[in-house]
């Protein structure tokens, strides 16, 4: 008796396991969710789409070597133009198939960068695609990427910035026309994620852009 007693106390010790198993594999399963299906409202007026945030933007890089943006050592007007995206979620969101466009790329809807498969961020993880080169530091753990297709090639005078998800769909638009004033440094939301764009050194920061942080260089 004492035997079955105790071969069937294993037996249940093993289901429990396994049921804690299965059961936690299908939680992270489901906590990386396709932006389209999270009930996060969509403002695609100012540039937000389910918590996917368009915070900052380098159209126009510093010249010299202060512009070398994705830091390999090589300052290039088109290489060093980039733009950051943050998760504002609470959920881990998969923007694989997610595209940008330039005004010209857009007429012929072939983009300038599309994110590849298994493309996903973590909450409050930002992405930053670059126009080219070979983005070299940390960029404040964010997902970093050149542009897939060719360079950004947001000129600094009546450009769009595009961004599609993987249907094809338009989610938003950023009118580079509204703030062409050849600044030197990128546009970056202040305060981070909600405010209105401004210029990187009026963001009380001293710095000119801060691809992949908040604009005073700290984790978002």
């Amino acid at each position: 008796m004492r035997i079955k007693s105790f071969r069937k106390i294993i037996s249940l010790s093993l289901f429990f396991i396994l049921f804690l198993l299965i059961s936690n594999q299908c939680s992270k399963t489901q906590d990386v969710v396709p932006i389209e299906d999270t009930t996060t409202p969509i403002d695609s007026t100012n540039n937000v789409y389910y918590g996917f945030v368009l915070n900052e933007v380098l159209y126009d890089p510093p010249s010299g070597n202060a512009g070398d943006a994705n830091g390999d050592g090589n300052r290039d007007a088109n290489q060093d133009e980039f733009v950051e995206f943050v998760n504002s979620s609470e959920y881990s969101l998969d923007i694989s198939g997610y595209k940008l466009f330039d005004a010209d790329r857009l007429v012929t809807n072939t983009p300038n960068h599309e994110f590849p498969t298994n493309t996903v961020l973590s909450p409050g993880q930002a992405v930053v695609v670059f126009g080219g080169g070979t983005p070299n530091g940390n960029f404040g753990g964010s997902l970093v990427f050149a542009a897939s297709s060719q360079v950004l090639n947001l000129t600094n005078d009546e450009d769009i910035l595009t961004v599609k998800n993987s249907n094809d769909s338009t989610l938003f638009s950023f009118d580079v026309t509204v703030l062409s004033n050849n600044p030197n440094e990128s546009y970056t939301r202040f305060p981070d994620l909600h405010g209105e764009y401004v210029q990187h050194n009026s963001a009380n920061t001293g710095t000119l852009f801060s691809p992949g942080t908040k604009a005073d260089g700290s984790s978002f």
